[in-house]
């Protein structure tokens, strides 16, 4: 079980609804991680948002570098472990496989290489002549290249800084325990 912290701003029309999701246990490091984020503490217990901390929101510029098939080695070596961690892990891992068969396959096998569509698309094209309609142009979407970003992204989710653990946003890990899931079927 991890920490959530919730924002404790009310008013007469209602509260807050900002959470920040952990993967620890210990209140003190997920406060920790939270203050890096622009979260308050209060001694009184209670936590608020970076909008309703009362301090300046943090304006950095994030660059995410397109052509890796994964993060940097820093990054993988201060992930947490355990938990929610694992299952982001082994779900950028999967689509990180997968990413790699399909290119080889591409690559490999004329039926996927259409002389008529530039080689960027043919993933695209070939789900979408074998899938017809919004489903297949939407299978088609997440080509190798989509897919290995898409695992850059949820390694990016677990990694930490200084030994704090990162917070792993709720979406992140729904996807990831969503592609775990489709492991076992």
């Amino acid at each position: 079980m991890s920490i959530t912290l919730h924002c404790n701003r009310d008013w007469a029309a209602g509260t807050c609804a900002t959470s920040l999701i952990t993967d620890t246990t210990d209140r003190e490091q997920a406060r920790a991680f939270a203050e890096r984020q622009g979260w308050r503490s209060d001694p009184d217990g209670k936590d608020y948002c970076p909008g309703h901390s009362g301090r300046p929101l943090f304006q950095g510029v994030t660059v995410v570098p397109i052509n890796r098939s994964g993060p940097p080695p820093a990054a993988r070596a201060v992930s947490p472990s355990g938990g929610a961690a694992d299952t982001v892990r082994a779900a950028s891992a999967h689509l990180r496989h997968l990413a790699d068969a399909t290119t080889a396959e591409l690559h490999s096998e004329l039926a996927w290489q259409a002389a008529y569509v530039p080689r960027a698309r043919w993933f695209m094209e070939g789900v979408s002549n074998a899938i017809p309609g919004p489903p297949g142009q939407l299978a088609g979407l997440l080509a190798p290249e989509s897919a290995r970003l898409a695992a850059h992204l949820l390694d990016r989710t677990v990694t930490a800084a200084d030994g704090i653990v990162a917070p792993i946003p709720a979406e992140a890990f729904l996807l990831a325990n969503n592609i775990v899931r489709s492991l076992s079927r």
